[in-house]
């Protein structure tokens, strides 16, 4: 399977790419700054932003996938959740419009997107000093730009798997649990590391078992 990763550099997306190359795909990735991506066999490295929908396209062209995978996240000032936020209100939105505009141009159906617990139809079954953190702090920049991602990418028409992890947990995979109903029932300290959510992620992008789905998922 040929895929294309948009996220790659980051703490998530890195693992992403491990498990797609290990599992024998064919990989390529978009970053700012390709010297941030460690070169290997079967690794592909597009020099370019997301934002930009002619880098995006490029991609594309780079690696004619049949499915793309983006693990993006607003950066912070910071890895606290009350640190300045230091990207552009649609940093996400914009690029996964991007992507989906891309989609459609080279004909690529499918989508894996990973978003967070929370987001979409899942904001009511979080827990309520959950709900409280994230509107107090800068997180719930973040948490806007992922839910215009959630309204603007079912819109779109094309096949999406839009994951839901719980806290992020640095870690190798785990045992995962999904949990369909929206999250309904997931503890307040519910978590999971970043190895089962990459592993996760590249399951259900060679699976049609979560397409046009938005799961939370812990361990």
């Amino acid at each position: 399977m040929k895929v294309l990763v948009i996220g790659g550099s980051g703490r998530t997306g890195k693992l992403v790419i491990d498990e797609l190359l290990q599992r024998g795909h064919q990989v390529t990735t978009l970053a700012r700054t390709p010297s941030s991506v460690e070169a290997k066999p079967g690794l592909k490295v597009v020099a370019g932003t997301p934002m930009k929908k002619e880098d995006v396209r490029a991609a594309f062209e780079a690696s004619n996938p049949s499915v793309v995978l983006v693990t993006l996240s607003a950066p912070r000032a910071a890895d606290s959740p009350f640190a300045a936020n230091i990207s552009p209100p649609r940093l996400m939105a914009d690029s996964n419009a991007n992507v989906v505009a891309a989609m459609k141009e080279f004909g690529v159906a499918k989508v894996v997107i990973m978003q967070a617990q929370g987001v979409g139809d899942s904001w009511p079954n979080m827990n309520c000093i959950m709900r409280l953190l994230m509107k107090k702090s800068n997180m719930i920049y973040q948490y806007d730009d992922h839910n215009l991602v959630d309204q603007e990418v079912r819109a779109s028409g094309v096949t999406y798997v839009m994951v839901r992890p719980a806290r992020l947990e640095e870690g190798e995979a785990k045992d995962v649990k999904e949990w369909p109903n929206a999250g309904k029932g997931v503890g307040m300290m519910a978590a999971i590391t970043r190895g089962s959510v990459a592993k996760w992620l590249v399951g259900a992008a060679e699976s049609g078992k979560w397409d046009n789905t938005a799961p939370v998922i812990t361990n």
